[in-house]
């Protein structure tokens, strides 16, 4: 079918979503690794249309946009569907949730504490300017971010009750869109010790990263 080559960045929730379906659906791929600010292979593979991650080529056939690389996937091959067609607007709901409200005390608890830890001055100042925010400034946060995150985990939870996957009993988008957040709440244990104790979270967590 093709040869897979997935744009991305090593660290990225959108970007490992789109890795989470292709796993799930037993599809190689190439992974090719982006510069924060050298875009030149992005703009060379979308023909100047687009400057994030992902990107996925394949078969000649470029798609950008996490979402739309999962949908056009889904239709490409049709083999363990993710996006069933009586669930279709739920999952593209949910999607558009994790992205802007789930994921943003994520970042914040995170992101300054990576920042100051890589050592990379340019680094730190792109991202403070992509954000809108100094690191310091995040951190001031983070007693209301730390509330968020545990009312958002607490209706997770409660919807995972009794289930294997967010929607029942079958892997779907919804679990590639949710799945990010979770993998980046579990990378800072000191930040995120809540999350052990929404035990359906952490259940689902394992069960959707040990996906092969």
């Amino acid at each position: 079918m093709g040869e897979i080559n997935l744009y991305q960045y090593p660290i990225s929730p959108f970007t490992e979503k789109v890795r989470r379906v292709l796993t799930y659906k037993h599809l190689k791929w190439n992974p090719i690794d982006c510069h924060y600010e050298d875009k030149t292979n992005l703009l060379a593979v979308t023909k100047g249309a687009w400057t994030r991650v992902p990107v996925l080529e394949w078969d000649s056939e470029v798609v950008y946009n996490s979402a739309d690389i999962i949908k056009w996937i889904d239709r490409k091959v049709p083999a363990n569907r993710v996006i069933p067609d009586d669930s279709r607007l739920l999952i593209e709901l949910i999607d558009n949730w994790a992205d802007n409200t789930f994921f943003m005390p994520i970042l914040f608890l995170t992101i300054p504490d990576l920042l100051d830890g890589v050592g990379d001055a340019k680094l730190k100042a792109n991202r403070e300017k992509l954000i809108g925010m100094t690191t310091a400034q995040m951190r001031e946060r983070h007693a209301s971010m730390k509330e968020q995150l545990a009312g958002h985990l607490r209706m997770i939870d409660d919807q995972l009750a009794g289930k294997d996957f967010f929607l029942g009993k079958s892997f779907t988008m919804a679990d590639a869109s949710l799945l990010p957040s979770a993998v980046f709440s579990r990378a800072q244990p000191g930040e995120f010790s809540m999350v052990k104790d929404f035990k359906n979270v952490s259940r689902w967590h394992e069960r959707v990263r040990d996906i092969a």
